[in-house]
């Protein structure tokens, strides 16, 4: 598995999410005993959905999204998030695409003119602590 280099100057949105795996014992009168699983148990999770991209950096993101869903990992800055480079696994080896028309070509539908590649994918930060 490689590292794969990702510049994201070319995000639309970023949500946050967190997590932490945990393990849970339960008795038969309803008492619970619940401890963190491990010692890389937070889970950070971000949603992402790239700007519309032309054909060139449309190409070069799914270069890496491909080598992402094969195990590869994503090394990048997430901003505001974090401020230097971390490594990313893609969640579940998944990542959509999609075709948009640009606003001039917008008026008449058709399949002719310029159109544009948008990504959305989740990714979870590998070694969290």
């Amino acid at each position: 598995m490689a590292d794969v280099n990702l510049s994201l100057e070319l995000l639309s949105n970023v949500s946050e999410s967190f997590t932490t795996r945990v393990r849970k014992f339960g008795f038969g009168d309803g008492y619970e005993q619940i401890a963190e699983d491990g010692i890389n148990s937070r889970i950070t999770e971000y949603n992402i959905t790239t700007r519309p991209l032309s054909d060139a950096d449309a190409i070069q993101v799914e270069i890496a999204l491909v080598g992402a869903s094969k195990g590869d990992y994503l090394v990048m800055t997430l901003r505001p998030y974090s401020t230097s480079s971390r490594r990313y696994r893609l969640k579940d080896n998944t990542y959509n695409k999609q075709f948009m028309k640009g606003p001039s070509d917008n008026p008449s539908i058709t399949t002719n003119g310029q159109a544009y590649v948008v990504f959305q994918f989740q990714l979870v930060e590998a070694y969290s602590s």
